[in-house]
């Protein structure tokens, strides 16, 4: 999975967002530098990159649905594979260490289950 252009996707949305605002500020840090001009006063290279901001930020969402899904569907194949994992140690442990006191019983639900060891092994014949 490549991200990289995310971080490029957002710089060119934070340009295009201030070009929108005629680069101008809200609360100037010096008397030279310029404000934002009010709505309708804005210059015609303002309006287009506020298009072209609309239309960036359009395709960073789609990008993000894209990098979602592709997590989402590796989370759950990395949990199925450490849960195969994890059932194979547990029957080999079960199958290594020998219950003393191994008296399952059988639940409608859950199937056979000895509280002394843990094991879902039916018992004995």
């Amino acid at each position: 999975m490549n991200t990289d252009d995310l971080e490029e996707m957002a710089g060119l949305i934070h340009f295009r967002a201030g070009a929108w605002q005629d680069l101008g500020y809200e609360n100037p840090p010096t008397p030279e530098s310029a404000t934002i001009p009010p709505l309708g006063e804005r210059s015609a290279n303002a309006i287009k990159a506020g298009h072209e901001a609309v239309k960036d930020i359009d395709q960073l969402i789609a990008r993000l649905h894209q990098v979602r899904a592709q997590l989402v569907s590796e989370l759950r194949q990395d949990s199925d594979i450490r849960a195969v994992r994890v059932d194979a140690m547990l029957a080999e442990r079960r199958a290594a260490v020998a219950c003393p006191d191994h008296r399952p019983v059988h639940d409608s639900e859950l199937g056979w289950y000895c509280a002394a060891c843990g094991s879902d092994a039916p018992p004995d014949a």
